[in-house]
């Protein structure tokens, strides 16, 4: 979704942000792609876990923890920034009750980069992590752990300017989000459909038994 609100610049404008519709559709919308992001993982967990096992595991307790931090992250936006803090200081006219609201909405700032790194770098490791697992497999599946690890070297970027505190790297890596981030999804998807479709139409363990019986 494109950042219509992104030139809102001084502080009374911001306020005005706990009423713009398509800057809280969009945090709404990220709390939906978390869990789709959970649930799409813990399928990719499921089919890599043959071939390594330990990578597999750590790269969805990786994903998991980059999930509920930005679902804390964007929580803490919806509710306590955007419905409470920003609405008490529009509707309070007392000058040290502002003052002191005032002083957590500034104070969100921090937090929010706090977050967003342990989100950029457990989503890094995730990638890592299954990229490592799938690469390592004999099959076919070996593509989508290079396209996993490629996901995570482009990542990368973002995490030195965490740790940098400017936006001087990334700032050359935009395209991702809006080019590649989009194609490695869709391949993704088409991958655990196919997969999916593959283990429906396998026989059990039951089905073969009784096969061989007779």
């Amino acid at each position: 979704m494109p950042h219509l609100w992104a030139d809102v610049g001084t502080f009374e404008r911001q306020l005005d942000l706990r009423n713009h519709v398509l800057y809280l559709t969009r945090l709404w919308i990220v709390l939906i792609h978390c869990l789709l992001v959970v649930i799409s993982m813990y399928a990719v967990c499921l089919l890599s876990v043959r071939a390594k096992p330990g990578w597999a595991g750590l790269g969805f307790l990786a994903f998991f923890v980059f999930a509920l931090t930005e679902i804390f992250r964007t929580s803490l936006a919806l509710f306590a920034l955007n419905r409470s803090w920003r609405t008490r200081y529009a509707a309070n006219p007392d000058p040290e009750t502002r003052g002191s609201i005032r002083a957590m909405i500034e104070a969100f700032a921090g937090i929010n980069d706090a977050l967003f790194f342990i989100f950029i770098v457990a989503f890094f490791l995730g990638l890592l992590c299954y990229g490592v697992a799938l690469s390592a497999d004999k099959t076919s599946d070996r593509g989508m752990g290079f396209l996993f690890l490629t996901w995570a070297v482009l990542t990368f970027p973002a995490i030195i300017d965490a740790v940098r505190g400017v936006d001087s790297i990334s700032g050359m890596f935009e395209w991702v989000g809006y080019g590649f981030q989009p194609i490695a999804r869709a391949s993704i998807g088409v991958w655990l459909w196919k997969k999916s479709s593959a283990l429906h139409l396998a026989p059990t363990a039951r089905e073969i038994s009784r096969l061989e019986r007779g």
